[in-house]
């Protein structure tokens, strides 16, 4: 029995790939169940297997360690996923009253392991048995900052290509306020510090005004007054539209020209994927596992992190080159194919058979 362990309560990235998981788990028979935080969104989605949601106040909470434990006796489970850092210090805990337990670790961020000592302890611990990093970038990381090389396998965060179909949402050209000769430039992501919209956005305002187009910035977060204030001061506004978040994303993919992520810091992206599986070309900078996606000048094009420069210049050869685009686009439906998340799902499967069996 697997024991998926996720302490997170956002519904980002990392929660999502953990629910295509376990459905691709269900799939293959593996018997499993969910230990999340009450009220999750994680919870609240995930149907296909037993739940148990317990309030985790901390890394240190006891008192949840207890109960969890309780539920791993009781349902024999033999080995437990960790989807979030919180959960990668509960598994520690857990493993310290049950040794024999198997503790997998996923890693989805590109950061440095912090310098401190119990940060340090988490990563070169014995207790984890596997670190699944979602892309070569996270694994190169872990290895440099002292985790075992044996320890340490990618695994990337696939995506259901068999859910990928283009449709045609002309209500959101009108809804978005997009001129019908305007291309749509699109960039999904949190507003945060590490995706650095801000330089997409001084990318934007140095776009020819010979360039028709609109760059649709998709999500939210902590960011998003002062990235609008930014698209202000700029005289952006005919240029820049914020749509917050939303649950129709396969239809915005579906009205894009170019997709463009700017993030000067990335485990993966799987929203990059996203956009290949819609035949899309795809501008990028050089943030973490991006790279890893995209092949420059065949896919996409690709620039320095903060360079708003050369990700103007990628922007409008693209933008002016339909060929181009239809060529990129091409070659991207093809190359997301390694990026299948059945591939996913099979070799966590092997990940989990040599370790229980």
């Amino acid at each position: 029995m697997i024991a998926h362990l996720n302490t997170a309560l956002t519904w980002r990235g990392g929660e999502q790939q953990t629910a295509y998981l376990i459905q691709g788990l269900v799939n293959k028979k593996i018997p499993q169940l969910l230990i999340c935080q009450p009220d999750s969104e994680l919870e609240k989605r995930i149907t296909s297997i037993p739940k148990f949601p317990i309030k985790i106040r901390g890394e240190w909470d006891i008192t949840a360690i207890k109960k969890i434990i309780e539920v791993i006796d009781e349902n024999k489970v033999s080995l437990i996923h960790a989807h979030t850092a919180h959960a990668h210090s509960v598994g520690l805990l857990i493993k310290f009253f049950r040794p024999e337990l198997k503790l997998v670790v996923s890693r989805r961020v590109d950061f440095s392991i912090a310098k401190n000592f119990f940060s340090k302890l988490k990563y070169t611990s014995d207790r984890v048995d596997q670190f699944l990093a979602v892309s070569n970038t996270i694994r190169n990381i872990l290895v440099r900052d002292g985790v075992n090389p044996e320890k340490v396998v990618t695994v990337y965060s696939g995506i259901d290509l068999k859910l990928k179909k283009k449709t045609k949402p002309f209500h959101l050209r009108k809804e978005f306020g997009i001129g019908k000769a305007e291309l749509v430039i699109g960039n999904i992501a949190a507003l945060v510090d590490h995706k650095d919209q801000k330089t997409l956005i001084k990318s934007i305002s140095l776009l020819s005004s010979r360039i028709k187009c609109k760059l649709l910035i998709v999500g939210e977060g902590e960011l998003e007054e002062e990235l609008k204030q930014l698209v202000s001061d700029l005289r952006l506004e005919s240029k820049v539209c914020f749509t917050g978040f939303r649950k129709d994303v396969d239809d915005i993919l579906s009205i894009l020209d170019v997709f463009v992520m700017s993030s000067k810091e990335e485990g993966l992206g799987t929203s990059v994927l996203d956009a290949m599986a819609f035949g899309l070309p795809v501008v990028i900078t050089k943030g973490g596992g991006l790279v890893e996606m995209i092949e420059h000048e065949k896919g996409g094009l690709i620039s320095d992190i903060k360079d708003s420069v050369r990700l103007a210049e990628n922007l409008t050869r693209v933008l002016e080159d339909k060929q181009l685009r239809l060529e990129f686009g091409k070659y991207n439906l093809e190359a997301v194919k390694r990026f299948s998340f059945d591939n996913t799902i099979e070799k966590t499967i092997k990940v989990y058979q040599s370790l229980t069996t």
